[in-house]
């Protein structure tokens, strides 16, 4: 055939880099959505804390819904700073048998730990809709806020949703450091 050329042939290596970019553009997208509501909820608390204690000392008066939003803003905050924990590599881990192992193997028993955490993470995500679901439909309010509580528990499936994502990124795309014997 004169004029046609044969389609070329994808290489492992090409999927494998156009995976790795898009993993990249979501680690950008998810850090900065992870930044923006880690910094709101730490304003908040913060500011709310503050603004009772200023108004009790200097004018007797208590907020009577700043304790319980700030109690919110930090459920929001420990469930989100999970995921930017499992982002760092910051959640405890039993290190014992990688530091054992020669750098492959290592990196193999590492791989499959965080493939092991994103799995336990994306079933918590799950139980947590199901949570959400059934909050809705209790229709429960805060005391003080009176906000609907779904809204607090909604922290559960979005923070077990961003560390799944977290953990399958680490295990895909692990960091090159292993300190254990070389292989």
């Amino acid at each position: 055939m004169t004029g046609a050329s044969a389609p070329a042939e994808r290489s492992p290596d090409a999927a494998s880099g156009g995976v790795r970019t898009l993993l990249r553009i979501l680690d950008k997208g998810l850090t900065a959505f992870e930044g923006v509501l880690l910094v709101v909820a730490l304003s908040a608390s913060v500011l709310f804390l503050v603004a009772d204690i200023i108004l009790r000392v200097a004018v007797n008066v208590a907020l009577p819904w700043a304790a319980e939003a700030t109690r919110y803003a930090i459920v929001w905050l420990v469930f989100i700073g999970g995921s930017r924990a499992a982002l760092v590599g910051a959640h405890i881990t039993i290190d014992a048998l990688p530091e054992f192992l020669p750098t492959p193997a290592a990196r193999l028993v590492t791989r499959i730990g965080l493939a092991i955490s994103s799995a336990a993470c994306a079933i918590l995500a799950w139980y947590g809709i199901a949570l959400v679901q059934r909050m809705t439909a209790f229709r429960q309010l805060s005391p003080s806020l009176e906000i609907p509580m779904w809204w607090v528990y909604l922290a559960l499936p979005i923070g077990f949703a961003l560390m799944t994502v977290r953990f399958a990124q680490a295990a895909i795309m692990p960091p090159e450091k292993h300190t254990g014997p070389a292989a």
